[in-house]
């Protein structure tokens, strides 16, 4: 049988590894999150530099043309919040909620002293 010390230093090593291991998963994780900011903002001032160029090229030449001589489909040409909103054929309607429920007061029933009873039926 294992002394306590054993017992504790087992405890202590097992606690390590996973200590270990969490902090691996949690600066992995961290790392990645971060990186995806980077990129977003990175992709963002892109969107923002294709849409300004786009907008002074719509003085010499219809977006049609530019898709033409460049190669690239309109639908990558316009920025991406409006690509969004003319690919959408409309929201789903929204559902009808319940609404509030109406409460039905409630009837205290009668106490058993003032209830008449005939056997006469």
């Amino acid at each position: 049988m294992a002394t306590e010390d054993e017992i504790r230093a087992r405890v202590e090593a097992a606690d390590q590894s996973r200590l270990a291991a969490r902090a691996d998963a949690a600066i992995k994780i961290a790392a990645a999150v971060e990186k995806r900011t980077t990129l977003r903002t990175e992709l963002a001032e892109v969107d923002a530099a294709i849409a300004a160029a786009v907008a002074e090229s719509g003085s010499v030449m219809t977006l049609a043309e530019l898709s033409a001589f460049t190669g690239i489909d309109e639908s990558e040409l316009v920025p991406a919040a409006t690509a969004d909103d003319s690919t959408r054929r409309g929201r789903a309607p929204r559902r009808k909620t319940a609404g509030a429920r109406k409460v039905r007061s409630a009837i205290a029933p009668a106490s058993p002293d003032s209830v008449a009873v005939s056997s006469d039926f």
